[in-house]
Parts: structure tokens; C-alpha cells; sequence
């Protein structure tokens, strides 16, 4: 029986690939990295049968260690935190395993974003593109060129040829939809937008709303995760994992300006809002309402998911996001107690 260690249980994403794997998968033996007891007894109470650790992110040892006992290691708590990723590493490869294992470590679209910052050009259109399996080599450069920012993707991949475990990143573009997991089922991007135009009773954009990032709902980023741990309890190399492990999961794009537009109109349709319109803010004060506002409505990361298709039979199912966004609004509507 197949052994899982799982990290963000407790988050979005990491609660909805958990539902997702256990549906999937439920004969495999479930351990699940918690930080604190409350949440803990929720995971518990959801799923009785996963084994609850507790500790967090800088426990380097007690993650080493449960990395060491694990046929697979699904890290979908952090992208960026480095320790973490040192310790699972480290676990894989102990001497003393049969085989190093996978990794599937969650990572995000933002990575396509650092040029936009670099410029400064927020709220602006960009021509560029991005694909994952035709383009592979553009997404490792951008990963190698912007290492310090991209530090565990870097990392993972710069990985020693011998006795390496298999892995694969995911960088999911903009998530949407209610997660399935037992604590945090809400996403960022979309109901922070929602949240400050119902506080705002007015619509936001940066600077001109040109700016496009992919989307992708969050049920279908949760089904890559489940391929993937499939190909793996298959022991399935191909060109799957490692340098070729670059996972794309985008399955629309719309504008910035056209999310503002319609979730101004659905905030107007909930009687939150006089009028539709949508007005420019600057990426300094996007950044003051919301954290990395700037960078999460200002910038472009516009993918093609090809790899994920084509060597996994991944097909997105979930709602669009045209479809989503009135339930998005709504849910924050009620989350802030306005209707």
C-alpha cells in the first residue's frame, strides 16, 4: 500500500488535492503535515483514517523524516519555502530507501510575471505565451534566470542526476471556485477583487486592465495532482518527471479589465454597488488593498497547457470562470456579512 506525505492539508489548494486524493486513491496510507491541534481535529474529523503530524514548515527534521517513510511526497503548503524543500530532498534520498521516490510540489504562474515587474509594466497587454511542453525550455531559463525569486523550483531542478527522486512542478495561473477541503475553501485573486468593490461600491483595475493571467478552476488543477500520483503508483518515467516534470494547468485567460467589469456587474446585481464602473487604481495602491495586489491584477502569466494533456490525459472539467464569478461575489457578500 502506497504511502502519501502531504503538506496544506489546511489550505486551498493543498485541502482540495487531499479530497481529490483520497477519493482517487483511498487505499493508500495518508499522512498529513498540520501546524496546529484545532486544525488538526478538523482534518481528522473529515478524514479519519490520515494520519495527523504535527508541525510546520521549519520542523526540517520531522519533515525529513516523513519524507524518508514516503513512497510519494505531495508539498502543496509553500512555494518559496526552501527549508522545507531541503528537508524533503534530503528524505527521498536517504541511503537507506529502496528507491529515492516522487515529489510533487506545488509552485505558481507569478513565475511568469517577473518581467512585467522588472519593467514596471502593470495593467499593460503582453504578447507573450507561454506553453509547457513546446516552450519547456523558455520556463527553465526564466526559472534559472530568476532563481533568487524562484528559489525551491530552482532548486528542484538543478536536483543531482544520481539518485534523484522524480518530480514535478505545477504552476497554477489564476484559481477560482469553492476548494473541497474542510478549512480554507477560498481562493485570492478573484473574491479579494470582489471584496474590495463591494467595500469600495465601485469596480478596480490596474492602470489599464490589459494585463491577462490564465485561470484555471481549482478542481482541475487538483486533477493534475491525481494523474500525477497515478503515473507514479504506476512507476511510469517517460517524459513525466524531473527536467521534463513542467506541469501548465490553464485552461482560459480573461483580462483583468474584463474580471473587474463583471464582478462590478454582479456586485451591482447583489443591490452593493449604485453603478458597473470600473476605475484605474495605480499598482501602489493596488498593493495597499490587497497584498500583492499590484502584481496578482497587474501583471501577465498567459499559458498553454500542453504537457498535462498530452502525456497525462488531463482534461479541465470545472466550471469556467465566467461561469464562477457570480458565486464568487456572492460568497463574499455573505463572508463579509452584506447581504
Amino acid at each position: 500500500m502506497a504511502r502519501i506525505f502531504l503538506t496544506g492539508a489546511s489550505g486551498y489548494i493543498g485541502g482540495d488535492v487531499l479530497y481529490a486524493l483520497k477519493s482517487a486513491f483511498p487505499k493508500c496510507e495518508y499522512t498529513a503535515l498540520l501546524r496546529d491541534q484545532e486544525k488538526a481535529n478538523t482534518i481528522s474529523k473529515a478524514y479519519p483514517d490520515v494520519r495527523i503530524i504535527l508541525g510546520d514548515l521549519d520542523s526540517s527534521s520531522l519533515l525529513e523524516e516523513q519524507a524518508r517513510g514516503a513512497d510519494i511526497v505531495v508539498h502543496a503548503a509553500s512555494s518559496n519555502h526552501i527549508k522545507s524543500a531541503e528537508a524533503i530532498a534530503r528524505g527521498l534520498t536517504a541511503p537507506e530507501r529502496s528507491n529515492p521516490g516522487h515529489w510533487i510540489q506545488i509552485s505558481g504562474a507569478s513565475v511568469l510575471s517577473i518581467p512585467d515587474i522588472e519593467k514596471k509594466a502593470f495593467g499593460e497587454a503582453s504578447a507573450n505565451v507561454y506553453n509547457d511542453l513546446e516552450g519547456a525550455n523558455e520556463l527553465r531559463n526564466l526559472i534559472q534566470q530568476y532563481s533568487p525569486k524562484r528559489i525551491v523550483d530552482n532548486f528542484i531542478l538543478s536536483l543531482s542526476p544520481a539518485n534523484r527522486p522524480k518530480t514535478a512542478l505545477i504552476f497554477p495561473p489564476i484559481i477560482y471556485g469553492r476548494g473541497r477541503g474542510p478549512i480554507n475553501q477560498r481562493s485570492i485573486q478573484i473574491p479579494e477583487l470582489a471584496r474590495v468593490t463591494m467595500q469600495r461600491r465601485e469596480g478596480v483595475q490596474v492602470g489599464k486592465g490589459e494585463s491577462t493571467w490564465s485561470n484555471v478552476h481549482v478542481s482541475d488543477v487538483s486533477s493534475i495532482f491525481v494523474k500525477l500520483v497515478e503515473k507514479a503508483l504506476q512507476n511510469e518515467d517517460g517524459e513525466l518527471w524531473n527536467e521534463n516534470g513542467l506541469y501548465f494547468p490553464g485552461s482560459g485567460a480573461l483580462s483583468f479589465g474584463a474580471i473587474s467589469a463583471r464582478v462590478a456587474q454582479e456586485v451591482k446585481n447583489l443591490g452593493l454597488a449604485d453603478s458597473t464602473s470600473v476605475v484605474e487604481i495605480s499598482h501602489a495602491e493596488a498593493d495597499s488593498l490587497t497584498p500583492h495586489g499590484g502584481v496578482l491584477w497587474g501583471t501577465n502569466a498567459q499559458q498553454v497547457a500542453q504537457r498535462a494533456r498530452q502525456y497525462l490525459g488531463w482534461v479541465p472539467a470545472g466550471r469556467t470562470l465566467e461561469e464562477e464569478i457570480p458565486a464568487t461575489v456572492l460568497a463574499e457578500a455573505e463572508k463579509l456579512g452584506l447581504i
